[in-house]
Order: C-alpha cells, then sequence, then structure tokens
C-alpha cells in the first residue's frame, strides 16, 4: 500500500517563527520609543550658596533675632533643560533664644523657588539639624506641593561652618552667615 505525503512549500514552515520574530521587534521598538513628558520620571540637582542675616547680631548671650536668608542656586541639571538655576528668600522669621553657633532653628515650613525659566515650586519639607566635624547642617526633606515638578520628593541640604565665638564678641555680634546648599528634586 503506497503511503501519501503531504508536501508543504518550504515558506509554510517559517510563517511561524516569522511572527513571533515580528512580534518580538515591535515590542523591542515600543520599548526605545521616547515616553511622553507627562509620564516621564523628572529630577533636579543643585548647589549654590546660602546668605543669612541677623537683627540684632548673634552674641554668646540668647536672644530673639530676626533672621532673612537668601539662597541662590547658581548651577543646576535637571531632565527639563530650561531649567538651570534658582533661588528663594525666607524673610521675616524670627529665632527666639538664638545665640552664636546655637543649633536652634525659626519654625520651618514651605519654600518656594523660582527657577530661571520663570516656573516655582513650592516644597513642604520637615526640618533636622545636626552639628558634625565643625560644621552646622539642615537637612529639608518633603514633597513639592505645587508648581513645576509638583509631586517630587525633594531634599534640600544647608551647611555653615561654625563661626569663631570671637566673632560674637565683635560690637554688634556676628550679622551675616554664608555657606552653602544643595537640593535633590526626584518624581517617580
Amino acid at each position: 500500500m503506497p503511503m501519501s505525503a503531504t508536501v508543504r512549500p518550504p515558506h509554510s514552515r517559517l510563517r511561524l517563527p516569522a511572527v513571533v520574530l515580528l512580534a518580538l521587534l515591535t515590542a523591542m521598538a515600543a520599548m526605545l520609543m521616547p515616553v511622553p513628558a507627562a509620564y516621564a520620571a523628572s529630577s533636579t540637582t543643585c548647589t549654590g550658596s546660602s546668605h543669612a542675616t541677623y537683627n540684632p547680631g548673634l552674641t554668646l548671650t540668647p536672644q530673639n533675632v530676626a533672621a532673612d536668608e537668601i539662597d541662590t542656586f547658581s548651577f543646576c541639571t535637571s531632565t527639563d533643560p530650561t531649567l538651570t538655576s534658582g533661588s528663594f528668600s525666607l524673610t521675616g522669621g524670627t529665632i527666639p533664644g538664638a545665640a552664636c553657633n546655637d543649633v536652634i532653628a525659626g519654625p520651618g515650613g514651605p519654600l518656594t523657588v523660582t527657577w530661571n525659566n520663570g516656573q516655582t515650586s513650592t516644597a513642604a519639607l520637615t526640618y533636622v539639624l545636626t552639628v558634625t566635624g565643625g560644621i552646622l547642617q539642615t537637612v529639608g526633606t518633603g514633597t513639592i506641593t505645587a508648581g513645576e515638578l509638583t509631586g517630587a520628593s525633594a531634599a534640600f541640604v544647608w551647611a555653615f561652618v561654625l563661626v569663631n565665638p570671637l566673632q560674637c564678641l565683635a560690637p554688634g555680634g556676628l550679622t551675616t552667615h554664608d555657606g552653602t546648599i544643595a537640593a535633590q528634586i526626584t518624581s517617580p
């Protein structure tokens, strides 16, 4: 009894693997396409300077002192290419019982950074102060609650060298103090 055989054209054996290969290539192309800006993770890192003024000047004797501060981010890198620098100021705060090199700060609260691109970011932060190795460091961590980068986590770090107590004995006390500031803002 003769056996019959079904002969298939050679190209039909390639049909299934070709379909699978096409699906894989399509999936890989989708992964390589840029993510729309509304869904892209954003990140901003900044460094700069902090300038604080005190009235009356800080002395070795605790007293209520009005403090103003101007912070300038002179260099920023960001996933938003228009954001390259920024600044903010904290004015009118009173520090009760302030003295030279005393780590007690005035009330914290939100701060609003004005960026060079005309946008703003308001941060709600919780502050922790430490003194280590002659450096007074304040770390503020929280969230951007309004403006550019809303919803991102934020960390701001201020660092000031402890002052020479002799500066606090000068007439009028210590009226200005300069330090550095850095910020890291990252959205999920």
